[in-house]
């Protein structure tokens, strides 16, 4: 608890009072999900609740950071995917980039600049405006809203859209050379299902539509499982009884503790303090956790974070 204190104090002393839920200069502050509150230290709040971690994290902005991605394909049945190229083939990765303000944006700056680069090379320019031009006349926008990431924190948080621009008879985007001219991106042309792409994008969805407490209990389940598994009947009963009545945070990480037998992280948990064991305990459960308390472990974390949200 004197360590969360100190530390909320640190962050206090040094956060800067931004014009929150406004147009502030070129950055956008609004959030897709309406007006966010903003605490009595000027800390913005997650629309979505607690994330585990005070603070902006990693992220560059307290408060929405705006990111665009962009689905870009070509052909009609067999369809390439404009992605970047990585040696892990589970991985689909689509451009996109972090933007001040996403309101009225074309492509963002990296990624227009890789698609002006890479078609001059071949086109005059007058071709190449008119190539781009036509492509945002078919743009499509799957997705604007909360984005599920590890990154985000009680203040600071991912807000996406997604846009789909399909080019059938390549025709603009799809004549985007990756092999042998301009890729200052890494980006290649990858044959994928159209249906794989389509539940990629409805798991941002639904993981977007989660609250932290439902997490928690995902990861609960996951966990259900694999004890049933080991059949491990006593602790399966526990277990399944905390989900299905859907206790308080608190009370389903104690249940975590006890059955899994992390002795040690009981020391963090006050049971005096119910909302201080509420927020210690969420700082455990995030899935990217890096200890920013000085002298504070946290047990649970290691072994929760391969759990699929």
């Amino acid at each position: 608890m004197r360590i969360i204190t100190s530390v909320a104090a640190i962050i206090t002393k040094s956060n800067v009072c931004y014009r929150y839920n406004s147009i502030d200069g070129s950055i956008n502050r609004q959030s897709i999900l309406g007006k966010y509150g903003v605490d009595k230290f000027c800390f913005p709040q997650n629309p979505k609740g607690r994330s585990g971690l005070r603070g902006r994290g990693e992220l560059f902005r307290w408060g929405p950071n705006h990111y665009v991605q962009y689905v870009i394909s070509r052909g009609v049945n067999a369809r390439e995917y404009l992605v970047v190229n990585s040696h892990d083939k589970k991985n689909i990765i689509f451009p996109g980039e972090f933007v001040d303000n996403s309101r009225n944006i074309t492509f963002p700056p990296m990624l227009l600049n890789f698609i002006e680069s890479n078609l001059s090379e071949k086109y005059p320019e007058n071709v190449v405006q008119e190539i781009i031009k036509n492509a945002l006349k078919n743009r499509i926008l799957r997705y604007h809203g909360y984005y599920a990431d590890d990154r985000n924190t009680d203040n600071a948080w991912m807000e996406t859209l997604i846009y789909d621009i399909n080019d059938s008879d390549d025709s603009n985007l799809g004549l985007l050379d990756t092999e042998h001219l301009t890729n200052s991106l890494n980006l290649t042309w990858k044959i994928i299902d159209k249906s794989v792409i389509d539940s990629k994008i409805e798991v941002i969805v639904k993981r977007a539509r989660l609250t932290f407490g439902q997490k928690v209990a995902s990861i609960i389940r996951s966990a259900l499982k694999a004890l049933r598994d080991e059949n491990k009947a006593g602790i399966m009963f526990a277990f399944g009884d905390a989900v299905n009545n859907f206790v308080g945070l608190s009370a389903i990480v104690i249940t975590l503790v006890d059955m899994l037998s992390f002795s040690s992280a009981v020391h963090f948990i006050n049971n005096k303090d119910i909302h201080s064991s509420m927020h210690f305990s969420s700082h455990c459960l995030n899935l990217n956790f890096r200890s920013r308390y000085a002298g504070a472990q946290c047990p649970l974390a290691g072994n929760l974070e391969h759990h699929a949200f």
